[in-house]
């Protein structure tokens, strides 16, 4: 299998990351910020030779992926495989109130992610299956091509820890920034890191860079 480039890119910011509340499978749109990081995206990768553009279907996402696929000319295609983690019944809570309402829980969230079983939530072991093998079949479908695949901030961490065959407990050990890129060269079995958490794209913007990772 020919080699395929994939670059692997946060959404841009929303309200809902500058006021700290969990978004998760909720369909939060992208901000004033965030429209101006999903151009500086456009415009850092107009000149790569993206053939194809997938997309979480959440708006937040599909927005960011929208100044490239114009540049481009080219259709999203939305892949619920990026979807964001399901937050369960934290989604839609600021990040104070689930400290003070599930602490034990959330003790654990920071400790030992890999062990945080949120209710009605997902694990962040079933998001990470789900969301390489969205990848490893993208990748499969285009060798030899460069693809931009639009995630969510814990489905871009767990996917540079999975490419880098690593697991969830490691979630801590990668920061992801609202609109940040990773490039990824895979094959059928192996993935070589170019770049993760690129940011300096976004250093020219009004606002400047936000390196927050919530």
């Amino acid at each position: 299998m020919k080699a395929t480039r994939l670059f692997i890119v946060r959404h841009g910011q929303t309200a809902w990351n500058t006021e700290k509340v969990f978004r998760g499978t909720i369909d939060v749109p992208l901000n004033d910020q965030g429209f101006a990081e999903a151009a500086a995206v456009a415009k850092a990768l107009a000149a790569e030779p993206v053939t194809f553009i997938y997309s979480s279907p959440l708006s937040r996402a599909v927005q960011t992926a929208k100044p490239l696929a114009d540049i481009k000319g080219i259709k999203i295609n939305e892949h619920a495989g990026l979807t964001d983690l399901n937050f369960g019944v934290w989604q839609g809570h600021k990040l104070d109130e689930v400290k003070a309402e599930y602490a034990e829980l959330f003790q654990t969230w920071v400790e030992r992610p890999h062990d945080c079983k949120i209710p009605g939530a997902e694990t962040l072991a079933q998001a990470q299956i789900r969301a390489l093998d969205a990848c490893r079949e993208i990748a499969s479908v285009h060798p030899g091509q460069t693809v931009m695949a639009v995630s969510h901030r814990v489905v871009c961490k767990l996917l540079v820890l999975g490419l880098l065959g690593l697991g969830p407990d490691k979630f801590w050990n990668v920061q992801q920034d609202t609109a940040a890129i990773n490039l990824f060269v895979m094959t059928s079995d192996t993935a070589i890191a170019f770049r993760i958490n690129d940011t300096c794209h976004l250093a020219e913007l009004a606002n400047g860079r936000v390196t927050a990772d919530f």
